[in-house]
């Protein structure tokens, strides 16, 4: 009889398991965490893909397969994603009307479908974004993209809210970072900003933030810093405000030494629409 009240619970107030499940086991905020990737050898190569936005309509699936075959070719196998895997419900003016997939069980679900069909010979290693964070902290339901992908990915790492830390060996540290501020007028500044507001034990060797939707490289204090770039379309909120999206995704090749990062190179993928 209990287990019959809680379905009908769970119906008139049309909450999925999948849902039920993501509130019941997210958690507060924590710090940036330490994954540990000793790779063989000196060489490392990973991609970069960025604020996916899926739920979007303007969330591009070619250029996520695009992706894919790039990566392929060049011998990459770790993926690192730095926020806004889904698009959220921001519940700002005509928001609704941008979307192709609307809730957390709709958008989750697609999020999966696209990792399985076009990542699934790689390794994802993701932190969520300020819209991935609607459902758990706007909507106050506490559900979490990244926890709930986790459970339903075999591939799929999730590394904590906003930012996390990730030690590719054991003295180069890799940095994923979503803020949560609006754009600037250089598309060089919040990132520059960002790396001269972190303290100097604190500084990683490579940092990748996301959020602005823009796509750079710049070495500022030691540090490889990326705009990791979008693989969503620019949406009809970002063309009022004359806000650009830096469409298109990175492959990334780093020599590792005793001194960290000893060499960097860089390839970006743009996307012409």
């Amino acid at each position: 009889m209990a287990s019959d009240k809680r379905m009908e619970l769970l119906e008139r107030e049309d909450i999925s398991l999948s849902e039920l499940k993501a509130i019941i086991h997210s958690k507060d905020i924590k710090p940036a965490i330490k994954t540990y990737h000793h790779y063989n050898g000196k060489k490392v190569k990973f991609g970069v893909i960025s604020d996916t936005h899926i739920g979007h309509k303007k969330f591009d699936e070619i250029m996520l397969d695009h992706a894919r075959y790039e990566f392929q070719k060049e011998g990459i196998k770790d993926i690192y994603h730095p926020g806004d895997i889904c698009e959220g419900m921001s519940g700002r003016p005509g928001h609704v009307y941008e979307l192709a997939h609307i809730g957390f069980q709709q958008q989750t679900d697609e999020a999966v479908r696209v990792f399985e069909k076009y990542l699934n010979k790689f390794q994802i290693y993701a932190i969520t974004g300020n819209h991935d964070d609607w459902f758990k902290l706007k909507n106050d339901n506490g559900a979490n993209v990244g926890r709930s992908l986790a459970d339903r990915l075999d591939n799929f790492t999730y590394l904590g809210e906003n930012e996390a830390d990730v030690m590719l060996a054991h003295n180069v540290k890799l940095k994923l970072f979503h803020p949560n501020d609006g754009t600037a007028y250089a598309t060089s500044y919040k990132l520059q900003k960002l790396i001269e507001s972190l303290g100097g034990g604190e500084k990683p060797n490579i940092l990748l933030s996301g959020h602005y939707h823009k796509a750079m490289y710049m070495f500022c204090r030691n540090v490889h810093g990326f705009e990791s770039g979008t693989l969503c379309g620019q949406s009809w909120f970002m063309r009022g405000k004359k806000i650009p999206a830096h469409k298109g995704f990175w492959a990334v090749q780093a020599e590792l030494g005793t001194r960290g990062v000893e060499s960097l190179k860089t390839i970006f993928y743009p996307a012409y629409d």
